[in-house]
């Protein structure tokens, strides 16, 4: 909480930044595309690949000059925080192509949708009735993998009993 006042000033400056930004370079991105992992890292890799390869890939008109870099700075602020509170460790998987594949399921869902989780919230604050649906489905998602968890859970625990 001593870092609350720090943190809405933050909030508050860039804020007064994309409105700047917006008045005097006519700059304007698609409605609630403000913090979008998914949207925002396809943009910037279709930026990227556009830039590198002279191709055409679709971006959204904010990142046609210049990419929005939220989510290289999601990982570099988590990484510098988790260095600072000395937090920060590789993990493992038992199986990285299952990870992977499932984390490419996740992202692609994501774009067919239109958004990731945080950009379907705000698209239902705008009314849109395709985010309401998304947003159910994302719910049903989450409640079936819970679901899951605990039955593997559970299933690994009586394994274990056994032995």
């Amino acid at each position: 909480m001593k870092n609350l006042p720090l943190i809405v000033f933050a909030g508050l400056i860039t804020g007064a930044l994309a409105a700047i930004v917006q008045l005097f370079f006519n700059v304007y991105p698609p409605y609630a595309y403000g913090l979008c992992v998914a949207c925002h890292a396809r943009d910037l890799i279709n930026w990227l690949v556009n830039v590198g390869t002279g191709l055409n890939l679709s971006v959204a008109g904010v990142s046609v000059v210049v990419p929005v870099l939220t989510v290289i700075g999601i990982v570099l602020g988590a990484f510098i925080g988790s260095k600072q509170t000395r937090e920060f460790r590789f993990k493992t998987t038992k199986n990285p192509l299952t990870m992977f594949i499932l984390g490419f399921l996740v992202m692609i869902s994501a774009l067919i949708l239109g958004a990731c989780p945080l950009r379907t919230i705000l698209r239902i604050a705008y009314g849109d009735i395709i985010a309401i649906i998304g947003f159910v489905c994302i719910v049903v998602g989450v409640l079936v993998s819970v679901q899951l968890l605990k039955w593997n859970t559970k299933r690994n625990t009586k394994d274990l009993e056994a032995l």
